[in-house]
């Protein structure tokens, strides 16, 4: 897949993949979680690519391919990574308009506020998994304790974090569900330590819930896992409730991560809304 760097101009370079038919007059800007990587939407991708959609990804910072921060102490709040979505947006999508944003965890988050501020730029938003519509208030202790976690780890040469992570993710014992989780392990591995503690400091500081009203005219859909011990069904039930128009989807069997636990029911529900 043909790949390619941008530079912000407060300084982060990412990594950007897009893909799919060049023709396409309809591109998908989809937006990963916390410690996960672009490849968690590799089959949601092939879905998009089949429907006629071109795809555009970008690693997080410091995740993946993407590198942290040159200045440790400079931090990103979810506004400014939106904007940088929307500079990648800018330059790699064949039209200004895109068809949809589509986010996952913190992604989620990103999803719901690349299309307040930029509510004439694109048609969708599909919110899965999201934390919440304001940093929840329990969360922000626990945030700390893993970064001091990944710090330990990163001392120690152990990853328990990372396992802690995939198993929270994508919980069950079926087939799909240990195949699922081993590749979620494998994305967190490519999550450094700088990039985990930019992401998690802006999912301690944003507050959206007086701006939902910016999202009519966007066709919204919220997506829950049933089983997902992370974000809570009846939080991203609210959310929906709160957009006017907006769709609610629990997909029952999946976790905090529908594309890759469940990634049919996860792509029937976003190619329906893509309809």
């Amino acid at each position: 897949m043909p790949t390619h760097n941008l530079t912000t101009d407060d300084g982060i370079t990412y990594h950007i993949t897009i893909s799919g038919p060049s023709t396409s007059p309809f591109t998908i800007l989809l937006t990963h979680a916390l410690m996960s990587n672009s490849h968690m939407w590799d089959s949601t991708v092939r879905a998009l690519h089949a429907a006629g959609h071109q795809t555009l990804l970008f690693d997080h910072i410091g995740h993946n391919a993407t590198p942290p921060p040159s200045d440790p102490t400079k931090s990103y709040s979810t506004d400014d990574i939106a904007r940088h979505m929307h500079a990648i947006a800018s330059r790699f999508a064949p039209a200004s308009r895109l068809k949809a944003v589509v986010g996952c965890s913190i992604g989620g988050v990103l999803a719901l506020r690349y299309a307040m501020l930029y509510p004439e730029e694109v048609d969708v938003a599909v919110s899965l998994c999201a934390p919440g519509i304001t940093s929840p208030e329990a969360t922000k202790s626990v945030w700390s304790e893993r970064i001091a976690q990944f710090e330990s780890d990163v001392s120690s040469g152990g990853d328990s974090l990372c396992r802690a992570t995939a198993a929270r993710w994508v919980p069950g014992d079926g087939a799909r569900d240990v195949a699922a989780r081993e590749a979620a392990l494998g994305h967190t591995r490519t999550c450094s330590l700088e990039g985990y503690r930019v992401l998690a400091d802006a999912i301690r500081g944003y507050d959206y819930a007086a701006e939902l009203g910016r999202l009519r005219g966007v066709r919204c859909v919220v997506v829950a896992g049933g089983r997902d011990t992370a974000s809570s069904v009846e939080v991203l039930r609210g959310i929906a409730e709160g957009i006017e128009g907006a769709e609610f989807v629990v997909l029952e069997e999946a976790g905090h991560i529908p594309p890759m636990q469940r990634p049919e029911e996860f792509e029937e529900v976003l190619l329906r809304a893509l309809r």
